[in-house]
């Protein structure tokens, strides 16, 4: 039975074309996951050349032919790099963003602002904060600290996290430009052994 499963969970990703298969080179495909990075290789290593919003427009250059997961753009501004297939859609993504607002019925949001504004992404809506202190006990407390880490993530940037990577003698995998802007101290000393030497 499982061989089975396998098998027709293999046939149909064969049988789902990708955004790129249906357009050809030089041909128009959109972001739809927000802050999709551009790699200037396929390499999980690679530095970010830019970041790109839902709804942006790239030209398709074509699959990486070592990894046909990521595939070669080049954006409106110039900039060229990989992105990976599932950030690709033929298809513009909705969007339009209504919410309802207890001052008026519902209005329309900018999309743009939105995705800007990291409320797109935010832990907790209002909603889930009002439902997990109704719990009380260990609900509260979850929301009172997934609150507290969405105010420190406010103050976190790819330059923090080039200073941190930087501090801690770690791989700087945040891109260069990110590293090239951090701080020029020197990297913490290594721990000694626990051997005492």
């Amino acid at each position: 039975m499982r061989t089975k499963a396998t098998w027709v969970a293999a046939m149909l990703a064969l049988a789902v074309p990708s955004a790129a298969s249906v357009v050809k080179v030089d041909g128009e495909l959109y972001v739809k996951a927000k802050n999709t990075r551009v790699m200037e290789s396929s390499l999980p290593t690679a530095n970010v050349v830019t970041v790109l919003q839902p709804g942006e427009v790239v030209t398709w250059k074509g699959a990486d032919p070592k990894d046909k997961r990521w595939h070669q753009v080049n954006t409106k501004s110039g900039k060229r790099g990989f992105v990976f297939q599932s950030n690709l859609s033929t298809t513009a993504p909705n969007m339009e963003l209504v919410v309802d607002d207890k001052s008026k019925a519902s209005r329309k949001v900018n999309p743009a602002g939105f995705v800007a504004s990291g409320a797109a992404v935010k832990a907790l809506s209002p909603g889930a904060v009002e439902y997990g202190n109704k719990k009380g006990g260990n609900h509260q407390r979850a929301v009172g600290q997934l609150q507290g880490l969405e105010r420190v993530a406010k103050d976190v940037t790819p330059a923090t996290i080039a200073e941190h990577v930087k501090e801690a003698g770690l791989f700087p995998v945040v891109g260069a430009s990110a590293t090239a802007k951090s701080s020029t101290k020197s990297p913490a000393p290594a721990s000694k052994s626990k051997g005492g030497t």
